[in-house]
């Protein structure tokens, strides 16, 4: 929190704070419909796709909130039912000198991975992992295979 609060990270981040005078982990500036909760994300991930625009789902291996076994199926699902076929067969990644958690890519445009001992917030939980994670999409990379 203290770190996103800063201006030279937020200034960095191009993140203008609209509404609110700080950074805050849970926020009630946005106010959320108790319906939209159940809105079914994967019909616009698989729209992304479809558009050829690369997407990458990841799970913390500890999320009691969104299990990543609903989020490894849904991804499987979605890969079948755009006829994507799965190009990295799941697989361990490393962070350092550690496993960094699981991985499975399908075509060129989907990915997933759990992240080892992350919770919900993975960036919380494992700021790390998740920088590797995180450099390896943008950088358009797969995941490292050994450390």
């Amino acid at each position: 929190v203290n770190y996103l609060n800063r201006r030279d990270v937020q200034k960095a981040l191009h993140a203008r704070l609209v509404g609110t005078r700080k950074w805050t982990v849970c926020s009630d500036v946005l106010d959320y419909e108790v319906l939209d909760v159940e809105v079914p994300t994967i019909n616009i991930v698989g729209s992304l796709v479809k558009a050829g625009v690369p997407v990458f789902v990841y799970s913390g291996d500890q999320d009691s909130v969104i299990p990543l076994t609903g989020s490894r199926t849904l991804v499987k699902r979605l890969a079948e039912e755009l006829g994507l076929r799965t190009t990295v067969p799941y697989r361990v990644w490393f962070a350092g000198q550690q496993v960094g958690g699981w991985t499975q890519v399908y075509g060129n445009t989907l990915a997933f991975a759990t992240v080892r001992g992350a919770a919900h917030e993975v960036p919380f939980s494992q700021p790390a992992r998740a920088l590797v994670l995180f450099k390896a999409f943008l950088g358009g990379r797969p995941l490292p295979e050994e450390f």
